[in-house]
């Protein structure tokens, strides 16, 4: 398959993805993406009628477009690093969005930058989803009835109704934004070259 038009403006571009170096660029470009990420870990938007409680936040966009853009280096790092503001707030729900983030943008930089081609691009998506579905239940079992008092039959009760639809949901909407956004990201960011 021929290279995605965010490959050809990533290769002579992206910064994590070619080098992997910690330059004074890449610094200031994962700062620009974390900053980004936190104020957007700020908004909670209900999502999934039939579990209003259950909250969306849009960080995960930001996270993902920053490992598929400029490689795992700076996707882990924006993944992590807004979420730590949270672990003094709310470190249950911190945890859990902090290992879901990781989960789903590693491997989908790692995928990308070896198959940088449309195909790579789709088959990184969906490992990461698959992944990030897989983190959600596991974390779910394990965080949710520390701090909810719901016993493990109880979360075990919600997968199928609740927990599997509502993370699809979020991972094909981050999914899909991320797509949409990395050739512009990359566009935009190259021109500091």
């Amino acid at each position: 398959m021929a290279n995605s038009p965010a490959h050809s403006t990533q290769s002579s571009h992206a910064t994590g993805a070619s080098s992997g170096a910690w330059t004074p660029r890449n610094v200031a470009i994962c700062a620009l993406f974390c900053a980004l990420a936190l104020v957007l870990s700020f908004v909670e938007l209900p999502i999934f009628p039939a579990a209003p409680y259950l909250k969306y936040d849009p960080s995960g966009i930001v996270g993902l477009c920053a490992g598929l853009a400029f490689g795992p280096g700076i996707g882990a790092v924006v993944a992590v690093l807004p979420w730590i503001v949270h672990l003094f707030v709310e470190p249950f729900g911190a945890i859990m969005a902090l290992f879901c983030s990781v989960v789903a943008v590693v491997p989908a930089a790692l995928i990308y930058r070896a198959r940088p081609t449309t195909g790579g691009l789709v088959l990184a998506l969906v490992v990461s989803g698959v992944l990030a579905l897989v983190a959600a239940i596991l974390g779910n079992l394990v965080i949710t009835p520390l701090y909810s008092g719901m016993p493990v039959e109880g979360v075990i009760a919600i997968i199928v109704p609740i927990l599997i639809p509502f993370n699809l949901l979020k991972i094909c909407i981050n999914a899909v934004l991320a797509a949409v956004a990395l050739v512009p990201v990359s566009i935009i960011v190259g021109r500091w070259d």
